[in-house]
């Protein structure tokens, strides 16, 4: 007995590492330190102010006109012309969204709305209706990008700036073409998958209209987060 007493406690040894290490690892696949928001919910955009201020989203970054609370059928001061729309999900008021609209030239936009961190896995799933402005000689485009990170790291205040947002979700109009964007609220989704185990991320929605290119605005309702 004695004689095997050393490669007893070698072999306790290795496998204590094996269990702890194995524990760790299952932990860390499952929980991934997670620190973001891991319940569904929705948001209707009915104050846009109490958005940024107490449900800790993120807005008005980069370049352009910024996200604001929804406006319906007001007048340019630049050239007199009507913009905005109603809500798609209103409750008191059809101002009840975030839109961003402009109402003069821009060098280029690329203005983002950015969610609080979302802790998923595969089958989650966010989504939301949008639609631009009436008109026929519109170009506005949307880009859904994702944000890997335990924090909600800023994307920049460069026209090509994306920062962490380097995976595109979805992008609606990505070539560009005037008349594309629907101009009556169209659902959007998008299901996580290839997710080992649970990860943070937040997601980043980019109003992205490059110099050169004609925009008149467009609006974001209802965003949704669905734990599966």
């Amino acid at each position: 007995m004695k004689k095997n007493l050393p490669l007893l406690l070698v072999l306790l040894g290795y496998f204590s590492v094996y269990f702890i290490n194995s524990c760790k690892k299952n932990k860390d696949e499952i929980n991934n330190g997670s620190t973001g928001i891991s319940a569904s919910f929705t948001e209707e955009f009915r104050s846009v102010y109490d958005l940024t201020n107490t449900s800790k989203w993120v807005s008005n970054i980069g370049v352009g006109p910024g996200w604001y609370q929804g406006t319906v059928a007001s007048v340019s001061k630049a050239n007199g012309a009507a913009y905005g729309f109603p809500a798609y999900s209103s409750t008191a008021t059809p101002d009840e969204y975030v839109g961003s609209f402009t109402d003069f030239a821009y060098n280029g936009i690329s203005s983002w709305l950015i969610t609080p961190v979302l802790s998923v896995k595969n089958g989650d799933k966010i989504s939301f209706y949008s639609r631009a402005d009436t008109g026929t000689t519109y170009t506005d485009r949307l880009q859904v990008r994702a944000n890997k990170s335990t924090s909600q790291e800023m994307p920049g205040t460069l026209i090509g700036s994306v920062g962490g947002y380097t995976t595109v979700l979805i992008d609606i109009n990505p070539s560009q073409t005037t008349s594309v964007y629907p101009t009556t609220w169209t659902k959007y989704e998008y299901t996580f998958t290839g997710i080992n185990g649970k990860i943070d991320l937040s997601i980043g929605f980019r109003y992205y209209v490059p110099a050169g290119y004609a925009a008149k605005g467009i609006g974001i309702d209802q965003f949704q987060f669905r734990v599966n």
